[in-house]
């Protein structure tokens, strides 16, 4: 034998025993997907969910035409048995269909595990968050009762198809809830990479939670997969931000002003309510001022103001005739009416707030937005309750309620000109402010959905 064979023949030995290794890989993964079957089977496909489980009394929830067909069912939902899922295939998948493949993956591995779950499930996920990412127009529900995105257990609603949207509203509508499509760019038109975008601006209203194709198959993702929070970590003198807030006022409002009847409602009410006052109380704010007299800018940004320099704060007349001074929970909001020459911006603590309200009827809270209007009485018996509970805690002893005179104190010109910080410039088109008087605050979420619902009279 030539040491040509010698070679020739171990090389051709080695490339039988792997192709030997393949074929025995391939059975056993064959065998493997007929395991996984066999494990599962009795199962049938998903099918869409009710867009909620709230229903008028006496009806049954609304429930959609099923978007993928039994025959399309029957030849991608055997995907979730891949070893690995191909993008490639992924690739020519609708929506549905995708969002189809993910439902079915993670209801079967809840019954039966699946093997490589993980892997695939993530495959899966990224796609759908590709595809939000990528998409030139959002389609979220907006309540009419808040003009804001609609929240319903704390999350937003969103669709890549009008159509669908718009069903979606009607659904709701038979719950007596009007909502509303809102075309909102993932990147404003002619804006640029740094501008901020829809699912920025979701961040200040605290919504971090989203529903993607509520009534159909649907998934949920959080705000932060698709951009992360803005990053003002080297801003020291950066506008207040409170978007746990800003979403307590949203459920609050969009609760109050839902006009239905159920059990319990009122405890619910209240207990939103109590959530956004919490909140409000631990919040800073943008007070909008302007000054008259002698002022110095300092190198840092700071305003420096005299003992002659007056302070001026603009007030926000209801209807009839109460007087209440605007507050603002981010500069976003305080552009909205104040962002102009003029004024401007101090930020401070809600308690230290209440030394302004001496002369004036209460809080106007983001008033071109949410317009929370929190009433001076009911201010100064939080705050009096606060400060006793905080007493007593610190000594062990009871304390007295302080009074209202020792809650409000004027602020002199020094003390606010610390408090002072640049803020941006008035929008656009901006909305007149209402005289709208709402007494409260609200915010609740006891774990449970609401079931029988009926119209008010």
């Amino acid at each position: 034998m030539g040491l040509f064979d010698l070679f020739g023949g171990s090389k051709k030995k080695e490339e039988e025993a792997a192709a030997q290794a393949e074929k025995l890989k391939e059975e056993q993964a064959l065998k493997d997907k007929e395991d996984q079957k066999a494990a599962h089977e009795g199962l049938e496909w998903p099918h869409p969910v009710p867009i909620s489980r709230v229903r008028p009394s006496g009806e049954e929830p609304d429930k959609f035409e099923d978007p993928v067909s039994p025959e399309r069912k029957d030849e991608i939902g055997p995907l979730i048995y891949e070893e690995r899922i191909s993008l490639d295939t992924l690739k020519f998948l609708t929506l549905p269909e995708l969002l189809f493949v993910l439902t079915t993956q993670e209801y079967f591995n809840s019954k039966s595990k699946l093997n490589n779950f993980s892997e695939n499930h993530r495959i899966l996920y990224n796609e759908l968050l590709n595809r939000v990412r990528d998409a030139k127009m959002i389609y979220c529900l907006y309540d009419d009762a808040t003009k804001f995105p609609f929240v319903e257990n704390g999350m937003a609603y969103i669709y890549l198809e009008k159509e669908i949207a718009e069903q979606v509203v009607e659904a709701y509508g038979k719950q007596f809830r009007k909502l509303m499509v809102k075309e909102c760019p993932a990147v404003p038109e002619g804006a640029e990479n740094t501008d901020r975008g829809f699912f920025d601006y979701l961040y200040y209203l605290g919504i971090e939670r989203i529903i993607i194709d509520n009534g159909r198959y649907r998934a949920r993702f959080s705000r932060s997969e698709i951009v992360a929070p803005p990053n003002f970590a080297d801003d020291k003198k950066q506008a207040p931000m409170n978007p746990q807030l800003r979403l307590a006022m949203l459920d609050f409002l969009s609760e109050a002003r839902w006009p239905v009847k159920y059990e319990k409602r009122t405890q619910v009410v209240q207990t939103k309510e109590a959530r956004m006052v919490a909140l409000a109380r631990a919040g800073r704010f943008i007070v909008p001022i302007q000054h008259e007299g002698p002022a110095e800018m300092m190198n840092d940004g700071r305003i420096k103001f005299n003992k002659d320099t007056k302070l001026r704060f603009p007030v926000m007349k209801t209807n009839n005739g109460k007087l209440f001074l605007p507050i603002f929970t981010d500069g976003i909001e305080f552009a909205k009416k104040f962002g102009r020459e003029g004024f401007e911006g101090a930020v401070f603590k809600f308690s230290d707030i209440l030394r302004f309200v001496q002369d004036k009827d209460g809080l106007a809270i983001n008033p071109m937005g949410e317009n929370i209007m929190l009433p001076k009485d009911k201010m100064m018996a939080l705050e009096a309750a606060s400060q006793a509970i905080a007493a007593k805690t610190a000594t062990g002893k009871p304390a007295k309620e302080a009074s209202a005179q020792d809650i409000i104190k004027r602020a002199s010109a020094e003390d606010v000109a610390q408090k002072i910080i640049q803020m941006p410039k008035r929008t656009e088109n901006t909305a007149e402010a209402k005289a709208e008087d709402t007494n409260a605050t609200e915010n609740n979420d006891n774990g449970e959905e609401i079931a029988d619902i009926t119209p008010e009279n």
